[in-house]
């Protein structure tokens, strides 16, 4: 059996940055609005490594590298190919990189939530913070801040976020059918209005996610996407089945509806759904509604249902769970463990249960986290799974029926450490429609150009 071929790399790179904005909207993104362009960055006296070779060459050795913690060592080597690493990482992610063996939890940058007045507001981690000192500037970063036109307001929810994008649902009113999404990339700038599906093609409730340039199957494309390629794929309830639609960056316009096969999920249940997760070979889509996961098969648009894990009795489903991917790629449920009718801080422990060969839910593993609430909670929800950097999002609320406080914390399954990243005292949720915001691989090595060096995955 022949050795499987190579994908081909350009010897001659573009010179454009990954901060750079391509055909979308807006431009003001994170990189360069909090660090700047590093491909605009002046070369220094210091910056020969001794190596005869020019930088189109070294860049065309170092796309070959298919693992991304390797390419992250090789940017730590020197200042010169620090430089190019950084400023070149949009032709470097068009070559296809291994799958992290781990979590990558640099990636996470905190988190998205709605707001009522205003356009969806950001929650920095502390890391995040570090790396990007502006995202605490005041006031905080918001999606309105990407464009001018007031494309983001309050009525603007997101409805699925990965891999450095979000969807957002544009349109205004809960009962307007006419259904309006943008797609756009806080890191870049980028913000791409797909076209509006309305009369006959309008729609109620639906599910969907994105997949971008790191979900390609690189041996059926010749060259490869861009790295601000996306496809949005989404299902919807039809009178008698359930319907699929996409839409692709590169074609520019929704797919025609389509018929999936097999199981259906109600419209109720279709308005239960939470973003989807993406197999590890990029062939399923998972989304859970309510107490079941619907199945979709991306190739054959076949659909199933299966249920979730059931509580610690046996007898309940646990509601108050998550969907997303363990380090070896297996699907899993995130949950807490079952919680005594009196609550104690000190009990609390969140369970991972992992699908295997062998079955639906098979591995259970429980963290402990309530040594870091405090001890007067009364009420616990997970809101996020971030599948690329292993944080898993919850809120707590504590306090008794004069004084209410509600916590965000972010439990990383690396180390796991809990860290509390913000409170709100008060009645309401001020944390609905959260959303873990991770970077893309070509957003992480740009922002490796950062003064004090690039950081160890």
């Amino acid at each position: 059996m022949p050795p499987a071929r190579r994908p081909r790399v350009s010897s001659r790179p573009p010179s454009t940055s990954s901060a750079a904005a391509a055909d979308g909207r807006g431009g003001r993104g994170w990189l360069s609005t909090l660090r700047g362009d590093p491909a605009k960055r002046p070369r220094r006296a210091d910056d020969d490594d001794g190596t005869p070779l020019s930088d189109e060459v070294l860049l065309v050795i170092f796309a070959g590298v298919h693992n991304l913690a390797d390419l992250v060592r090789c940017s730590a080597t020197c200042r010169r190919w620090h430089r190019l690493v950084s400023a070149e990482a949009a032709f470097l992610c068009r070559t296809p990189r291994l799958v992290p063996a781990r979590f990558i939890a640099p990636l996470a940058l905190g988190f998205f939530h709605h707001q009522a007045d205003a356009a969806p507001g950001f929650v920095a981690m502390a890391s995040a913070s570090r790396r990007f000192p502006g995202l605490l500037r005041n006031p905080p970063p918001s999606l309105g801040a990407l464009v001018d036109n007031g494309l983001f307001d309050g009525s603007s929810r997101i409805v699925a976020a990965r891999n450095g994008l979000l969807v957002v649902d544009i349109r205004h009113g809960k009962h307007n059918r006419a259904l309006k999404l943008c797609v756009c990339n806080p890191m870049t700038g980028e913000v791409h209005v797909l076209p509006p599906l309305a009369g006959k093609d309008g729609l109620g409730h639906y599910a969907c996610t994105v997949l971008t340039a790191e979900d390609r199957d690189d041996k059926a494309t010749d060259p490869p996407p861009p790295p601000s390629y996306f496809r949005l794929v989404m299902v919807y309830t039809r009178r008698g089945f359930t319907a699929f639609r996409s839409y692709s960056s590169d074609q520019g316009s929704w797919s025609e509806e389509a018929k999936m096969t097999g199981s259906r999920l109600g419209k109720k249940q279709m308005g239960l759904t939470h973003s989807g997760v993406v197999s590890r070979d990029r062939k399923r889509v998972y989304w859970m509604a309510k107490n079941v996961v619907l199945v979709l098969s991306l190739n054959h648009l076949q659909s199933a249902l299966v249920f979730m894990p059931r509580s610690g009795n046996g007898k309940i489903f646990d509601k108050n769970s998550l969907l997303g991917l363990s380090q070896k790629g297996l699907l899993c449920a995130v949950q807490f463990d079952p919680l005594p009718a009196r609550m104690k801080a000190d009990r609390i422990s969140i369970r991972i249960t992992t699908c295997t060969d062998r079955r639906w839910w098979d591995e259970i593993e429980s963290i402990k986290v309530g040594q870091s609430l405090p001890a007067d909670v009364i009420s616990l929800k997970l809101r996020w799974f971030c599948g690329k950097s292993g944080f898993v999002f919850f809120t707590a609320v504590t306090g008794d029926s004069g004084h209410r406080r509600s916590l965000v914390y972010a439990l990383s399954l690396n180390t796991r450490a809990v860290e509390k990243l913000g409170s709100h005292d008060g009645e309401g949720d001020l944390w609905e429609g959260l959303h873990g915001y991770e970077m893309d691989q070509v957003a992480y090595l740009a922002s490796l150009a950062e003064p004090d060096g690039p950081k160890d995955m």
